[in-house]
């Protein structure tokens, strides 16, 4: 008598999901560090030397 076994049949859902889902993933990146770096130096542009002057004038 034989001895049944089982095999197990892989699927490749991922593998062929990658392609479809890779280039979003992409552009998701792109958009998060150019909108992060636009919004570090708007913070650094933001605070201009008149600020300065003024924050330093107020010594109350």
């Amino acid at each position: 008598m034989s001895t049944l076994s089982t095999q197990y049949v892989a699927h490749h859902y991922l593998l062929l999901a990658l392609p479809a889902f890779l280039p979003a993933v992409v552009v998701v990146g792109v958009v998060l560090y150019v909108a992060l770096k636009d919004r570090r130096s708007r913070g650094e542009a933001a605070r201009t030397p008149a600020d300065n002057t003024r924050d330093q004038g107020s010594t109350s």
